[in-house]
């Protein structure tokens, strides 16, 4: 299809003021085919009116679990360690059905933000299974957004296993049972592998299927290195959480005796395809290793700061030419979608670190996160994330009448500082409108919306917890703080 958006504002970092205004952008397929002030005398299949509306790449949310799209809000005041037993202790199973419409959900809330394309780091309950798979890559493709789908397993929890022999009464909780239940791995890359071939690049390559450990902390070697060679066998990405607690380097500095980052290295485990989720507690040593290896980190600001986990050096991985994207992680840790916000707080809360303003996250830096770093993210680098001639066709229109852009002083600041995705009025991905004022044209949002509340007002979220549960949260929690606090003071400058 031949599309115009007419005489619009188009967002360009590189013009003066940032912007280039009275544009008109031709998108023939899923492809801008040109962007100029004289409009092409041809014939369009349809014209999007593009006064007073600005022109922006869609954004990219590189790291996310759709399956906590249900479980938002349910929790406060807790680390990782925690929350993850109360996550597996209250989440319930998911039919496919279930992991269908919590990711819809998900999808409201990103395409009416202004994000585009997500890398869904999609776990499943209760174990990694083909249907759910597949519901997940027919909600994507139903809702018209670009993803990325990882599906995350695993086969070990050093963490838990580490603890227990310290000491600490783990060892009869449901949590630390979870790991006598993990299918054979043969059985789980097999499941992998025709996920692969059936699902990646589908929908003319706006779906694409990713390898997704879930964390250094909870695979083996075997685990690592099958999957990895997996994924450079079919071409396709590998996205793994990364050091995010001091709990996990913990774990991994008593399993390898060194950072686990240098293991990784060590071990061949690093590359351009690799994508590290969080990577917040990095030495500079570490950074080094993921910018010599070309490894991309995702820096989730949200999470980090609601569980507590730190502050992700950002500052060192940019100067070191580090790719670094950006992501909102799951709606049960963050807890929305909403991209807009993660860019917010990438751009201010490092500032409190460093003595120096020049060493500050510029906002011209976090909105590269947010768009052209993700785009490298999902294997689309120079496709996605910049309006310009024979770029992938996702783009996002908003009101330049809105509060959040008026006065228009400048317009990287102002997606930076200002927006919160409120100014959202229509989205394009891969060359098809999404949503056109304001109204959802991919799928019928009101009937997602009655399905989805129908389906989670029986969820074990809404009921009372189990003492099982309770009890293992608690001692999780000792665990956790015990943990954190003597990794503190040995890592506490004198």
């Amino acid at each position: 299809m031949r599309l115009l958006i007419e005489n619009c504002v188009v967002l360009d970092p590189d013009a003066p003021r940032g912007i280039r205004t009275d544009q008109n952008i031709v998108v023939d397929g899923n492809r801008i085919e040109s962007i100029g002030e004289q409009r092409p005398a041809v014939e369009f299949e349809r014209i999007l009116p593009g006064h007073r509306r600005l022109a922006i790449p869609g954004l990219i949310n590189a790291h996310t679990h759709s399956a906590e799209n249900f479980l938002r809000a349910t929790t406060d005041r807790m680390g990782l360690e925690p929350w993850l037993v109360y996550l597996f202790g209250m989440c319930g199973p998911y039919s496919p059905r279930d992991h269908y419409l919590s990711i819809m959900l998900g999808n409201i809330e990103m395409i009416r933000s202004g994000v585009t394309g997500v890398v869904d780091h999609f776990w499943m309950s209760p174990a990694p299974n083909a249907l759910a798979m597949n519901a997940a890559m027919e909600a994507y493709r139903d809702s018209g957004m670009r993803a990325v789908v990882a599906p995350l397993y695993r086969d070990a929890q050093y963490d838990i296993d580490y603890g227990i022999e310290d000491g600490y009464p783990l060892a009869d909780t449901f949590m630390a049972k979870i790991g006598s239940h993990f299918a054979p791995l043969s059985e789980v890359l097999g499941m992998l592998e025709d996920f692969i071939r059936r699902w990646h690049r589908a929908e003319d390559g706006r779906l694409l299927a990713f390898l997704g450990p879930s964390g250094l902390q909870w695979c083996t070697e075997e685990l690592l290195q099958k999957s990895l060679d997996l994924a450079r066998r079919y071409a396709t990405g590998f996205h793994m959480h990364l050091l995010e607690t001091r709990v996990q380097d913990w774990a991994c500095r008593r399993r390898f005796g060194k950072s686990g980052t240098a293991w990784l290295a060590e071990r061949g485990l690093l590359g351009p395809d690799v994508s590290l989720p969080h990577s917040v507690h990095l030495s500079p040593s570490d950074v080094e290793h993921l910018a010599a290896h070309g490894a991309s980190v995702v820096h989730n600001p949200a999470a980090n700061l609601k569980l507590g986990s730190g502050l992700a050096p950002i500052r060192t991985m940019l100067d070191r030419g580090v790719n670094v994207a950006l992501g909102t992680d799951g709606a049960a840790s963050s807890d929305n979608q909403v991209l807009f916000e993660a860019l917010r707080l990438a751009a201010m809360i490092h500032n409190t670190g460093d003595p120096d303003p020049d060493r500050w996250i510029s906002a011209r830096e976090a909105w590269r996160m947010a768009t052209e770093a993700g785009a490298q993210v999902m294997g689309l680098a120079d496709q996605l994330g910049k309006l310009e001639e024979g770029t992938l066709a996702d783009i996002v229109l908003l009101d330049l009448d809105s509060p959040h852009l008026a006065p228009l002083n400048d317009p990287i600041r102002q997606m930076a500082f200002c927006e919160s995705g409120a100014s959202v009025r229509s989205v394009l991905v891969d060359g098809a409108v999404v949503m056109h004022d304001g109204v959802i044209e991919a799928f019928d949002e009101k009937a997602i919306l009655e399905e989805a509340f129908e389906a989670t007002s029986g969820r074990p979220v809404r009921g009372p917890m189990p003492p099982d549960v309770a009890e293992a949260i608690a001692r999780f929690t000792a665990f956790q703080k015990d943990i954190v606090l003597k990794e503190w003071k040995q890592h506490a400058r004198p």
